[in-house]
């Protein structure tokens, strides 16, 4: 037991202090150095023992701090040899009048004896608390496990350094929002913790990371679409088999999970892309899968499957933005609101009926890629960060991707991907400017920022119509197209005379 004990120990202390070629010549450097010292100690007087200790003291001292306990088992080793030398030294020439200086180095060696345990243990103590920082730096504070800004730095090693494929499975709570309110946010955390404690039970060469706050991600390597498949049915069964040993009958039953996963570079052609079509299959999965995983490749097929035609695919679409709602509350009801006000602009500027249909069908899904935007940041009540701000800048660009089945639909890509385009060009996503910018769009931006102008929001209050009508006109040309604001001011102070 005891040689495992040690085995274990020297094989701790090759990965934290030899760990690579530099470290392994400084140790043995010292050690050699030591090993010089002691023969050249043998025949030495007595004043060239007092030169080269000083040689040995720095040494000692050095690999001490250096190489924690192992540094200072060695130093000690080589004090207490000191000690032992200079107290027979003093016993054998007793009462001589050489034996004072004798003595004095015997207390001089047990005083070095003593700093180089202080230096060691403070060493020592440096390197777990190093070590504790650095665990809490990749590590999520509630589940213990490895954390977001890890997964997204161990995914761009493994698809940057290795010619292996990398398989990403993202595993989502069901309904966890809904815990937190019946139970509240303390047994929302034991959900995930205790769903943390079933994944590590459940996968064994894979790395578990804590992605989003209801989900967690897991990396696969050098694995074929088949095989990740399986791996993640097995973790839905698994879990599903395990969830009892955490929970009673009444609340496991309630308690799912559901699987999004892809493969890069097979299906995925990028780390982005990866995520993203990971997502995806994710969201696909909460809303239309059976078994609750979903590979990406086969999203857009069983879509097409299930949808006869585009009306009824928009209303698959349409049931992925209540998983939107599931992350942003605003979301959901915004976009009905946005369709309503978009058909009332197109009925005022005498669109023809194929125009209205798309232009409805893009103002329901104009959203639908804030899937892809964290939680934290699309309920974010201060102000956003300019990363966060590109996050969310790229949400045209994911539902571009997503409604991509829906292509053959005349324009309405178009009019969702270029919704935040602005009249004076300074817009995003391609800085399109006037005309330019598709029709559809140019509706769908007014449409989209009046509703936002009078709702309320996590970082501000709504405004009034009135104040909304004057903000409207005040971007009037720079924002917004001018023909597009009257008709829709016009149309709305109408309506409600």
């Amino acid at each position: 037991m005891w040689r495992d004990s040690v085995k274990r120990y020297f094989i701790n202390f090759k990965n934290e202090y030899l760990y690579s070629r530099v470290r392994i010549f400084e140790f043995c450097g010292c050690v050699l150095l030591l090993i010089i010292i002691y023969f050249l100690q043998k025949n030495a007087t007595m004043k060239e023992r007092s030169f080269i200790s000083q040689f040995q003291g720095f040494t000692l001292l050095y690999i001490t701090f250096r190489f924690g306990i192992v540094g200072m088992g060695i130093s000690s080793a080589v004090t207490l040899k000191d000690c032992y030398y200079v107290m027979k030294r003093y016993i054998d020439i007793y009462n001589n009048e050489l034996s004072y200086n004798y003595l004095v180095g015997f207390f001089s060696s047990l005083t070095t004896l003593c700093g180089l345990i202080v230096v060691g243990v403070i060493s020592n103590r440096l390197k777990k608390h190093k070590k504790e920082i650095q665990l809490l730096a990749i590590s999520d504070e509630l589940t213990g496990i490895l954390n977001k800004r890890n997964f997204y730095v161990t995914l761009e090693s493994e698809i940057n350094n290795s010619n292996e494929s990398v398989g990403l499975i993202l595993v989502d709570m069901d309904n966890l929002s809904k815990y937190n309110y019946l139970y509240g946010h303390s047994y929302g955390d034991l959900i995930l913790k205790n769903t943390a404690e079933i994944l590590k039970e459940i996968i064994t060469e894979e790395r578990l990371f804590r992605f989003d706050g209801d989900g967690f991600a897991i990396l696969v390597k050098d694995v074929d679409i088949e095989l990740l498949d399986k791996k993640a049915k097995d973790i839905s069964q698994k879990y599903e088999d395990l969830k009892k040993n955490y929970y009673n009958d009444s609340v496991a039953k309630n308690i799912t999970i559901s699987i999004g996963m892809s493969l890069y570079p097979s299906i995925s052609s990028s780390k982005q892309e990866l995520i993203l079509h990971a997502n995806t299959a994710l969201y696909q999965a909460k809303n239309m899968s059976d078994n609750k995983a979903t590979m990406y490749q086969d999203v857009m097929m069983l879509i097409r499957d299930k949808a006869e035609s585009d009306q009824q695919m928009v209303g698959v679409f349409k049931g992925l933005l209540t998983t939107i709602n599931a992350k942003d509350r605003y979301t959901f009801g915004h976009c009905e609101r946005v369709s309503s006000y978009a058909v009332m602009i197109g009925e005022a500027i005498g669109l023809e009926i194929a125009e209205m249909q798309t232009l409805l069908h893009a103002s329901l899904l104009h959203d639908i890629g804030k899937i892809e935007v964290p939680k934290s940041i699309l309920n974010k009540a201060g102000k956003l960060t300019d990363e966060e701000f590109k996050l969310i800048m790229q949400h045209p660009a994911h539902s571009a991707n997503i409604l991509e089945p829906l292509s053959s639909t005349h324009n309405l890509i178009d009019y969702v991907v270029h919704h935040h385009e602005r009249f004076d060009g300074t817009g995003y996503p391609d800085g399109q400017k006037g005309e330019e910018i598709c029709l559809g769009a140019r509706i769908l931006c007014v449409a989209d920022c009046f509703d936002a102008m009078i709702s309320d929001r996590p970082y501000r209050s709504s405004m009034k119509m009135d104040e909304a009508f004057e903000e409207l006109r005040r971007c009037s040309g720079r924002q917004f197209d001018p023909v597009i604001v009257e008709a829709f001011i016009d149309r709305l102070q109408t309506k409600n005379l």
